[in-house]
């Protein structure tokens, strides 16, 4: 490899898995980033990032047997969550009044937000009129730290999202004070399953080129 950056995409062998870091590739960050990794797992040992890890290996119990709906719930349980947000794309209206159920029917209390909340649209944000989708029309914005806002004032444990865009879900994330995960992510053109972009990347018709560079093993 040229770079010496982290590289775990390239390494077939991903001991670390069993604990071995005897023989790691020389693009191993357990290697190269051993005393900042020291660092993080002093952090982890902090009492409450320790019983949130704890409460994800407890759900490794069933790994393989939870959907990512059951997961959700089950480690919001553990994790003692009384009111979980939601936070979904006006485009998955129909899902988040489904899984608002599940959440109600588990118990939590729920406040949900959609991403249209506060009716922005691009001028709000200065898009030039040649940016726009049809130049000279008011073209709707979502509002992720409308959202992010309103979870807090909420007083929500745990926030999860559901579909927003690529982007929003940054924003969203980077102006949140509650701990996030996310439900499922948005790809209109895969059914919002964005691996399937990978999966059939060596189908002739693809436009996704997912073969390594041609120097990746210099």
């Amino acid at each position: 490899m040229k770079s010496k950056s982290s590289m775990c995409s390239y390494c077939s062998k991903k001991t670390c898995f069993n604990g071995d870091l005897s023989n790691p590739p020389e693009f191993c960050p357990s290697i190269q980033y051993s005393d900042l990794l020291r660092q993080a797992k002093d952090t982890l040992h902090r009492a409450d990032n320790q019983r949130m890890a704890q409460d994800v290996a407890r759900t490794w119990k069933e790994y393989g047997k939870l959907t990512r709906v059951e997961e959700t719930v089950e480690y919001a349980r553990l994790q003692g969550h009384k009111k979980i947000g939601l936070a979904f794309c006006v485009g998955l209206s129909e899902e988040a009044r489904l899984f608002t159920n599940v959440l109600l029917n588990a118990g939590f209390d729920v406040a949900s937000v959609c991403c249209m909340c506060g009716a922005l649209s691009a001028d709000d944000v200065s898009l030039p009129d040649a940016d726009k989708i049809v130049p000279g029309f008011r073209q709707p914005m979502c509002n992720p730290i409308g959202q992010a806002a309103i979870m807090d004032a909420e007083g929500c444990d745990l926030i999860v999202l559901l579909g927003l865009c690529v982007g929003d879900d940054t924003l969203f994330i980077k102006h949140a004070k509650a701990p996030v995960t996310v439900l499922a992510v948005k790809d209109r053109v895969l059914a919002h399953n964005p691996l399937g972009a990978l999966y059939t990347a060596r189908h002739i018709y693809t436009r996704i080129n997912t073969r390594p560079p041609k120097d990746a093993d210099k």
